[in-house]
């Protein structure tokens, strides 16, 4: 009788709940992301493409005009649908290739741009679908070497496809095709990498579901011509291989018997998969949703890109097994190192696993700081992997031994630049990693002779960053790469107590940390300054980085730098808003790097120095979060967090005070209960 009358008071009591909150609670994580947020303009320059976590195809709109990824938001117009693309990077971005425009009418519009019904527009993680305005229904779901197009057409004599086997984001250099007796189009693609540096080649498979249909083929591209009834949808598949064609036709033959919706309905499993691994606890929905979205950007890249059977080409061209686990390419590490590599080594321990002995597999490759001339798939940059590497060996997650690439990271280390202020501090953090490796490996004179290497440093650094001036806030200012000398100055993480030494001590090195944040001079738009707002863990003020990143993620702020210059008026805005305008102007995501910075910030633990298992703790933006570790749950508590209570009293492990801002990435990573006590004015005494 008591279970009856229970289950009967459930009915009941759930009958009456309001529809909002019935959906609410069974909203899933999955449920919050829009990867419409960054899309806009120069604003993030991500994609909404319909793809599977680390999926290699990525079908997406490239619009007119086109933005990083192949696609701007602002756009109203698109040149059609291509299936590559590396979300978040700079120059002009890298894919967009083998793009597909359907068309009504006798002769092809390709490649003249066609509008599309804006408030059509969809899209979802692994799924998007938009109506253009000559009335064809387009939809693209993907599973992770395969593109999916479903294009549903008006009754019309003359419909069709262009497939432009030419097209590409950054410099196209060739393209050969073969045309099947079975009507299967196979071949391979070449272009120019990020910033047209060094060269990229894979090979694809493409099917279309009609059967008898006239073809054209002029200056690369094809077009095939068909009748439809009123309705009819046709599917073009398109499956990708980094090892020959034959194994592109393999990978799309296991397609065969799957439909469209099964697809789809599997990638958004895929990614409400991976996005379960963190929960979080807020009323504040928009804050969930960038949480969410932030993470989803994160899981983009690198790609992975075996085969079936475990075959992939390497950067110098050769045939590869990956055996057991997956193989992974696309990399962006002078971005990613300092954010999405360490919070992917908390989160997605197994992925990361096999992402770094992926990066250490580029040592027997030939590895080069931007690109090689024979890549398998699209990438960007590797500079920096030597501290990717030290770090996953501190956390116990490298799957190789150092020693097996210690020679070639030597060789490398050995052609470091050192021509610039900002070269000096990268380089010299570089030798200190190479220090660290071997003393890893027992190497006691190369430790000691790379560690006197690195801190060498100091030399340029009192020349160039020790006494600032008018001529330290201009962009590009003695050389630099992209900031200024004030922005840079600050990167010696190995070295912080040696740079507060030679300003002139701690209490001196938080008053210029004062300084700059006061005076606007921090660039969140670009990656060398990012980690200075967590610099107050290594003073007697960590209240301060408390403060001032619950400002950032939260509050508007004035932002004074683009990418390569100051604007004579600032941006006046919150820095991350779930918009497609989400980032300020001229912030890229970065294969997923300030997405990963967000997504720290909120959880309250900072990557403060990539190398080492140092987590800088902060205030989180939830009040509960709970990540799934392989010994547990990973609780942290934000007890007490409102909009007044951003300031942490105490922290405590299981039940045992902490009293550093600094907390050990290997005490944490296996589960435990992070408690942060909270209150509305600064505990001076915790640091």
């Amino acid at each position: 009788m008591k279970l009856t009358i229970t289950l009967c008071y459930l009915l009941v009591s759930t009958a009456f709940l309001p529809a909002q909150e019935i959906r609410e609670a069974e909203k899933q994580n999955v449920d919050y992301v829009d990867p419409f947020i960054c899309t806009g303009s120069d604003h993030g320059q991500t994609d909404p493409a319909a793809a599977v976590p680390f999926g290699m195809v990525k079908p997406a709109p490239d619009t007119h005009p086109l933005g990083h990824s192949g696609y701007d938001y602002d756009a109203h117009e698109i040149l059609g649908f291509s299936n590559t693309r590396f979300s978040g990077v700079g120059c002009r971005g890298v894919g967009g290739n083998l793009r597909v425009l359907p068309f009504i009418g006798l002769n092809s519009p390709y490649p003249n741009p066609q509008h599309i019904k804006k408030d059509t527009e969809q899209a979802e993680p692994g799924y998007y679908s938009v109506q253009l305005e000559n009335g064809i229904q387009v939809e693209l779901t993907a599973s992770r070497q395969i593109a999916f197009h479903r294009y549903t057409f008006p009754e019309n004599d003359t419909v069709g496809l262009t497939i432009d086997l030419t097209s590409s984001l950054s410099q196209f250099y060739r393209e050969e095709h073969q045309i099947r007796e079975d009507g299967l189009i196979t071949g391979e693609v070449s272009g120019a990498n990020v910033c047209d540096k060094g060269k990229y080649t894979f090979y694809y498979a493409l099917s279309v579901n009609v059967e008898n249909y006239g073809i054209v083929e002029e200056g690369g591209k094809i077009s095939l011509s068909f009748k439809t009834q009123s309705d009819q949808e046709v599917e073009l598949r398109c499956a990708l291989s980094t090892v020959s064609s034959q194994n592109a036709l393999q990978n799309l033959q296991l397609s065969k018997n799957i439909r469209f919706d099964e697809v789809k309905k599997e990638a958004r499993r895929a990614w409400a998969d991976l996005l379960s691994v963190v929960d979080v606890e807020s009323e504040n929905d928009a804050h969930k949703t960038l949480f969410y979205t932030h993470l989803y950007h994160i899981l983009q890249t690198p790609f992975q890109v075996q085969d079936t059977d475990g075959s992939f080409k390497g950067s110098d061209g050769e045939t590869y097994n990956a055996n057991r686990g997956n193989q992974y390419h696309g990399w962006s590490i002078w971005d990613t190192f300092r954010t999405k590599l360490p919070l992917l080594s908390l989160l997605y321990p197994d992925h990361y696993k096999n992402i770094v002995n992926s990066i250490g597999k580029l040592y027997h490759q030939g590895k080069a700081d931007w690109s090689t001339e024979e890549e398998p798939f699209i990438t960007v940059r590797t500079e920096h992997a030597s501290i990717v590497l030290l770090e996953a060996n501190k956390k116990g997650l490298l799957p190789f031994s150092l020693k097996s690439i210690y020679v070639q990271l030597q060789e490398e280390a050995a052609q470091l630049p050192f021509e610039t202020p900002d070269n000096m501090l990268e380089s010299s953090y570089d030798l200190w990693a190479l220090s660290q490796i071997a003393k890893e490996i027992g190497q006691t004179r190369d430790f000691r002779r790379y560690r006197k290497q690195a801190y060498q440093y100091k030399k340029t650094w009192k020349e160039k960053f020790l006494t600032m001036d008018e001529s330290s806030d201009v962009m590009h200012g003695d050389g630099l790469y992209e900031g200024t000398l004030w922005q840079y100055r600050w990167l010696v993480p190995y070295d912080i107590k040696g740079i507060q030494k030679l300003m002139g001590g701690k209490k001196e090195f938080e008053e210029q940390l004062d300084y700059f944040f006061q005076n606007e001079l921090f660039n969140i738009g670009n990656q060398p300054d990012i980690q200075v707002p967590y610099l107050y863990a290594y003073t007697n003020s960590p209240w301060k980085t408390q403060e001032l990143v619950n400002r950032l993620i939260t509050k508007e702020t004035n932002n004074w730098y683009g990418t390569h210059k100051k604007w004579e008026t600032p941006s006046t805005r919150k820095i991350f808003m779930p918009t497609p305008h989400g980032y300020i102007k001229e912030m890229d995501d970065d294969a997923g790097t300030m997405s990963a910075w967000f997504v720290c910030s909120a959880l309250g633990l900072y990557p403060v120095f990539p190398g080492s298992t140092d987590l800088a703790i902060t205030t989180p933006l939830f009040e509960n979060i709970t990540i799934k570790t392989a010994g547990g749950p990973l609780q942290i508590m934000a007890n007490g967090l409102s909009d007044e209570n951003i300031f942490i009293q105490n922290v405590s492990w299981n039940g045992s005070p902490i009293t550093s801002s600094i907390i050990d990435f290997n005490l944490i990573a296996n589960g435990g209960v992070l408690r942060i006590e909270l209150g509305n004015t600064p505990q001076t005494n915790w640091h």
